[in-house]
């Protein structure tokens, strides 16, 4: 069976032989290091065994669900590329990686606890998908992605910010620096 850990949701094949009889399991995600159970899929009704009871009753009548698809989300606009005379960073001043410098490879990055973010920030306060910066010529924008702790920049929380050299912004309990070095001064 494949099991999902419901913080980070990433895939596990989990046997079913480790049940050994038991109706529940408690496991460990390696990722994000997140406890949850794991019902035993012997102990409850499985879908295909349902399905196959609603056609012996009453083929004619069977519909299958609903799926409630949301809308995905509408297409960014393209940005231009990073400035070559300006080289952009993060640096994490406090919290659990501090002292840590993400360099800012492209003109759109995405922070998050999630693994599939370009910046990850290892912070059970961070969403999975929190926040995004985008350089949009010589102005770096921070953006709030609806995560739920916030994004805060000077103290206040801020669903979209131009942020510049050395400010500073708080995603969860991690505080983070932008950094801009190159550029007609250096």
């Amino acid at each position: 069976m494949i099991i999902t850990c419901p913080e980070c949701d990433t895939k596990y094949r989990y046997e079913e032989a480790r049940f050994g009889g038991a109706e529940v399991k408690q496991v460990k995600c390696t990722s994000c290091g997140h406890s949850f159970e794991v019902q035993n899929p012997l102990d409850e009704p499985s879908s295909a065994t349902s399905i196959g009871k609603m056609f012996a009753d009453s083929p004619e009548d069977f519909e299958p669900p609903v799926v409630d698809n949301e809308p995905e989300a509408p297409e960014l606009p393209k940005l231009a590329p990073l400035p070559p005379d300006l080289r952009y960073s993060l640096a994490v001043i406090a919290g659990s990686q501090a002292g840590s410098v993400f360099p800012i490879t492209k003109p759109r990055v995405y922070l998050g606890r999630g693994s599939s973010m370009d910046i990850q920030v290892k912070d059970s306060e961070v969403s999975r998908k929190h926040s995004m910066i985008e350089v949009r010529g010589t102005e770096v924008v921070l953006i709030d992605l609806g995560a739920t702790n916030g994004t805060w920049v000077g103290g206040e929380r801020a669903d979209e910010a131009e942020i510049s050299n050395q400010d500073e912004f708080t995603v969860g309990s991690t505080t983070l620096m932008l950094i801009v070095t190159g550029g007609p001064s250096a």
